[in-house]
């Protein structure tokens, strides 16, 4: 009897304690998940990079998480074959809205030779059709009008298709195809498409990614007294994240065809804040219950 009461006594403790390991594990598992959900805002289930307002720095991709903001700062370039070179600057401020709706103001100014004034003010709407993976390529709709500002730059609105997908192995792929009509005594349709692709390099948690970029323009949007940026353009894409919150886009791309400048740089400076908190952060179909 002794003897048993001593293997009781020995072996309960250890009997009591692997409930204690359990819950304290599983804590654990719930605090690293709760930590990771924070640091990867999502909007609708979308991957991270397709939640904020751009894949670069001509393609836009899905919508913004409800209540989120994003501001960006953008620059454009353009040397041409004939001509003096045109620079574009541009801020924007865009929110995300509950729906699948994402609302947006931009302003742009053009500089050429020493003259700086204001080009255009812009207001957008964005709306996703479903949530993300729910219907092939999460198609979503982009409508802007522009209003012009200077230089004799008439109204003009836009129409646009945004696609968009992410494949195995961390590919981002996006598409924009652009109808754009021009209002006044010169009206004008003209169309055409951006689309660019990157893969992660290097840096842990996607934080550099390289990739290709194209924008391809059936009209000729006037940038200077002459130059227009008619034609495709292609080259390299990059985009570096300091920080989860802030994002730097930069594509050198080469113009095609004589219509299109021989050299456009753009460069976008964007910076997420706002939205649901970890908790609140949706997650797609795929890996809910898991």
């Amino acid at each position: 009897m002794q003897s048993s009461f001593w293997i009781l006594a020995c072996v309960a403790p250890a009997i009591l304690s692997v409930p204690s390991a359990a819950g304290q594990e599983t804590g654990n598992r719930q605090v690293v998940v709760r930590a990771e959900a924070e640091g990867l805002p999502s909007a609708y289930g979308a991957p991270p990079d397709l939640s904020h307002g751009r894949i670069s720095t001509l393609t836009k991709s899905y919508v913004l998480s409800p209540f989120s903001f994003e501001l960006e700062a953008g620059y454009e370039g353009d040397m041409f074959r004939h001509g003096l070179p045109a620079q574009l600057f541009r801020q924007e401020i865009e929110m995300g809205l509950p729906a699948r709706f994402t609302v947006g103001l931009q302003n742009q100014i053009e500089h050429f030779v020493g003259d700086t004034r204001d080009r255009s003010f812009t207001l957008e709407a964005r709306y996703a059709l479903a949530n993300w993976n729910k219907l092939p390529l999460n198609p979503a709709i982009s409508t802007e009008y522009r209003f012009g500002l200077s230089n004799g730059l008439p109204d003009s609105g836009e129409l646009a298709l945004l696609i968009s997908h992410d494949f195995p192995h961390e590919i981002e792929w996006a598409m924009n195809i652009v109808v754009d009509h021009e209002f006044g005594s010169r009206e004008s349709t003209n169309g055409g498409f951006a689309q660019s692709i990157e893969v992660p390099v290097l840096l842990p948690e996607e934080k550099l990614e390289v990739g290709l970029e194209m924008q391809y323009r059936s009209g000729g949007e006037a940038l200077g007294p002459i130059g227009t940026t008619k034609g495709l353009a292609i080259g390299p894409t990059l985009a570096w994240r300091p920080t989860k919150n802030a994002r730097f886009d930069l594509s050198p791309l080469l113009g095609c065809s004589d219509h299109t400048p021989a050299v456009q740089v753009f460069a976008v400076f964007s910076f997420s804040f706002g939205g649901p908190g970890g908790g609140d952060v949706e997650s797609p179909a795929s890996t809910r219950g898991q």
